[in-house]
């Protein structure tokens, strides 16, 4: 159990790049360490990217997730706001994988993984539990990382021919990367810089990533949202609005609340849903 001394309050959390040839699939591994004193329930909230991740989890708790600890799980693409109590203490260890990543590396469609967090034996085989004991084992960050990375690398050295040459995730990746930056801010013209149709994007998406365009796009431009709310930007909805795309301030507000849980006028003045 590697997580703080008892008695020491902590939330550590970041994130290292990814060396190497992994980093075809993987964008970067990201940490969480915590321990809290209170025993009152604390149920953080993130409005995740569209990916799926590959953790190592354990924590002073029988089970996180409805599976036992220590655990190591596949997250699939989360559709709304990611939710889970935290144990009193615990230590979680991942890495993310690009849009469509995980999919070209198991050559595999993970629609099915979609709003999803399963054992990852089940989608990787039981020779990814070597690697997750490893990873419990070992107190270091950059360690735990090349434990994680490196089987990532060891999976992926002999398809990698294959994966570089698959155009559905080259396509799905360069898709997101104009949706991200917001050179985009339809879909309309994403299909047009990348030269596919409409229809195409669509079942790239559902096989890669397990959505569709649109909702990527939307999820990239709420998270533009929350960001400029929360650095004081948001004092013009309706220019808040236009600018990330949306038809009109209504829009916006339904998309809002949908995931987030209250209108943007109200997360706003500070107001959050319960454990945000």
């Amino acid at each position: 159990m590697l997580w703080p001394d008892a008695g020491d309050d902590v939330f550590d959390t970041g994130h290292l790049p990814v060396p190497g040839p992994a980093s075809l699939v993987l964008s970067h591994y990201w940490w969480v360490t915590w321990r809290r004193s209170a025993a009152v329930p604390f149920r953080p909230q993130v409005l995740g990217h569209p990916v799926c991740h590959l953790t190592v989890e354990d924590a002073d708790a029988d089970e996180l997730h409805g599976l036992p600890t220590p655990t190591c799980l596949v997250h699939g693409l989360v559709r709304q706001v990611f939710e889970v109590e935290l144990p009193l203490a615990g230590r979680v260890s991942g890495v993310a994988f690009h849009p469509g990543g995980l999919a070209s590396l198991l050559d595999r469609d993970v629609a099915d993984l979609t709003g999803r967090v399963v054992a990852a034996d089940e989608v990787l085989g039981a020779d990814v539990l070597s690697m997750a004991g490893d990873v419990l084992a070992e107190p270091d960050e950059q360690l735990r990382r090349d434990a994680l990375v490196g089987y990532v690398q060891h999976r992926l050295a002999p398809v990698l021919d294959r994966v570089s040459a698959d155009q559905g995730f080259a396509t799905v990746r360069r898709a997101a990367d104009l949706m991200r930056s917001r050179e985009c801010l339809t879909l309309g013209p994403v299909a047009a810089r990348l030269g596919v149709s409409g229809r195409t994007l669509q079942r790239l998406f559902r096989r890669y990533v397990g959505a569709s365009p649109l909702w990527v796009l939307r999820r990239y431009r709420l998270q533009d949202a929350t960001a400029a709310i929360d650095a004081g930007d948001g004092s013009d909805l309706a220019g808040l609005a236009a600018a990330l795309g949306f038809s009109d301030q209504a829009h916006f507000t339904r998309s809002f609340t949908q995931v987030i849980g209250v209108p943007p006028s109200v997360y706003r003045r500070g107001s959050r849903p319960a454990g945000a």
